[in-house]
């Protein structure tokens, strides 16, 4: 599904127009794309000017960037490789703990009955 960088967004509303399903509204001044309603159609992708609306492959590697570079500004705080070390391996130690509780989630999802 299509999501919105939010930073890019310059209130244009032409995401808003061209979708089929009414599945986009504006926030604050920036598209949110409402996800029970979303087709996946692309059709906000294309006529985005400044490309704020993206696929979702890329929402991870901005993700993934993201949190590298919040990683780094954390350990520009430590002055030594191995108060680095430490840090790292704590913050790993939280996303593995966060992936046993995303797919913990997933496999919980898949049995609920409807």
């Amino acid at each position: 599904m299509p999501w919105v960088n939010k930073k890019k967004c310059v209130s244009c509303k032409k995401c808003v127009k061209k979708c089929p399903v009414d599945a986009i509204d504006m926030v604050k001044g920036k598209a949110l794309i409402k996800e029970d309603k979303c087709i996946n159609c692309g059709k906000c992708i294309k006529i985005c000017p400044v490309k704020a609306i993206l696929k979702d492959k890329e929402i991870v590697k901005s993700g993934i960037a993201s949190n590298i570079k919040d990683a780094k500004k954390s350990l520009s705080e430590y002055k030594s490789k191995k108060a680095k070390k430490r840090v790292i391996k704590s913050q790993m130690r939280q996303l593995k703990r966060q992936q046993k509780i995303l797919w913990g989630t997933m496999k919980e999802l898949k049995h609920i009955k409807l």
